[in-house]
């Protein structure tokens, strides 16, 4: 199979089923760049309207085959809630073969495509994109978050441990760690999502799943992947709960005084920021995370 026709096909497999999101104001976008290691790369700011001393900032990582100013588009509603709630929120930008708008991935060590067979460093990309915020707007580097679609939740996973940083907490939303996933900083909380019925990156670990052809090892299922961080964070015993029909959370305290929240939902598949249940708003929820990390 050609690259780019098996990345074409990538990119629908990963990006097919992204709910659009609901539209909503939000301060207005500029895009900024920085130098990581010998390429220039972007990243789009939304700054909040009233800009405090300490800003704390999410960064948003878009899913394989996608960009920075596509997921922008993807999360109106999210840039939206975070930014009235007075944090930056950054779209940072995967790295492409021919350099366009959209069929980038992220490095995650097993995948994906061009960003994993270049070896790309993307800690020295989000430490000079960190930098260059600060001197922008002044941020909180207390107050990192992490927040990923798929290839961009593999991401965070894995480079949470790597960067100047470390980030307050994760937010990993459809994603996936794989057996050789290096310890998180104690300080860093997760937030980590999976529908039972996402059939590109599955709930199970089911090695023959759609995006099976894009990892270079198979991923742990969602509950194998949170006993194991478990295990690397020293969480202590799980409290269950049902916070809506159809979702369930597990939620555990963690060494350092870091929390390990697992939320499974019945349905939603593989979309970004989907709808699992009636009446639950993900970007709520993440807020209400976020906002509980001091």
């Amino acid at each position: 199979m050609r690259p780019l026709f098996a990345t074409l096909i990538f990119c629908c497999l990963l990006l097919g089923g992204v709910a659009a999101a609901a539209p909503g104001s939000a301060a207005g976008a500029e895009t900024l760049s920085v130098k990581a290691g010998k390429d220039r790369r972007e990243f789009i700011l939304y700054a909040p309207h009233t800009i405090a001393k300490d800003t704390p900032v999410v960064l948003v990582f878009h899913g394989g085959g996608g960009g920075a100013e596509w997921m922008a588009s993807k999360s109106r509603k999210l840039t939206h809630t975070f930014t009235e709630a007075g944090y930056a929120v950054v779209y940072m930008n995967g790295s492409s073969r021919r350099n366009g708008e959209k069929l980038r991935t992220w490095n995650a060590a097993h995948c994906c495509a061009y960003a994993q067979r270049q070896n790309i460093d993307e800690a020295a990309y989000i430490n000079a994109a960190i930098d260059a915020l600060d001197q922008k707007i002044g941020i909180d580097r207390t107050r990192i978050f992490l927040l990923g679609h798929s290839n961009g939740a593999m991401l965070s996973y894995r480079v949470a441990g790597q960067m100047k940083d470390a980030p307050r907490a994760i937010a990993p939303v459809s994603g996936a760690i794989f057996a050789d996933q290096p310890g998180i900083p104690a300080r860093t909380s997760i937030f980590m999502y999976h529908a039972k019925d996402d059939e590109v990156l599955s709930y199970s670990g089911n090695p023959d799943d759609k995006a099976e052809r894009w990892r270079t090892q198979p991923h742990l299922g969602f509950e194998k992947a949170e006993a194991e961080l478990a295990r690397l964070k020293g969480c202590g015993a799980p409290s269950i709960a049902a916070p809506s029909p159809g979702l369930t959370e597990t939620r555990r305290t963690c060494t350092g005084g870091s929390t390990l929240l697992a939320l499974s939902a019945e349905t939603g598949g593989h979309e970004w920021a989907s709808r699992a249940a009636a009446g639950y708003q993900i970007e709520e929820a993440l807020l209400s995370f976020f906002n509980s990390q001091r």
